[in-house]
């Protein structure tokens, strides 16, 4: 159940669109717990075995935190790409090395190519303009045979018909919609 302040942020950022005051974020985001969440990401990550990492709409980089501390306690070494539109988010993230390199830029116009082995998104899919544009992106950006890790959040429990046939349309398999995760790779 979420709390009256947790209540009033979603709406804030729901509206407003203002995510420019990172320490404020951070606070909502630690409130809900994604800090924890970013652990159990990592441990997906992890059995994937990645060396490439790409975050989309990384926000303060919690999910970087948990992705990495799992990754070496698993004795992984991977590169992790945080890419998120808002740089004061990407400034905060950086400045607690949450994340090895940095990038301001919108998922939807991913600044780099095809050579990700993991590509993790979670949080944002409601900003998309539509799905079958943003997986063509992912699909895009992954290596053959990469994977899109998408952290379901909230009321969702899996992929829909619709996410999942836009999945399919853009070269992306479903591997896993359970636990909380839904895993494609790519073709």
């Amino acid at each position: 159940m979420l709390t009256e302040d947790q209540l009033r942020e979603m709406r804030f950022y729901a509206t407003a669109n203002d995510y420019s005051d990172a320490e404020r974020y951070e606070r909502f985001a630690l409130s809900l717990k994604l800090d924890e969440r970013g652990r159990e990401i990592g441990d997906v990550v992890a059995s994937l075995a990645p060396a490439r990492i790409l975050e989309c709409a990384s926000a303060t980089g919690l999910t970087a935190a948990g992705v990495k501390e799992r990754l070496a306690a698993a004795g992984i070494s991977a590169t992790y790409h945080s890419l998120d539109i808002e740089d004061a988010l990407l400034r905060f993230a950086s400045a607690r090395s949450r994340g090895d390199c940095f990038a301001q830029g919108s998922f939807e116009h991913v600044p780099f190519s095809g050579d990700f082995d993991v590509y993790i998104m979670m949080g944002a899919m409601g900003y998309r303009s539509s799905p079958d544009a943003f997986y063509a992106e992912v699909a895009r950006v992954l290596k053959p045979g990469g994977h899109f890790v998408w952290p379901l959040i909230g009321m969702e429990t899996r992929a829909s018909d619709e996410e999942r046939e836009a999945m399919a349309r853009n070269g992306l398999t479903v591997v896993r919609d359970a636990g909380g995760f839904v895993v494609c790779r790519r073709q």
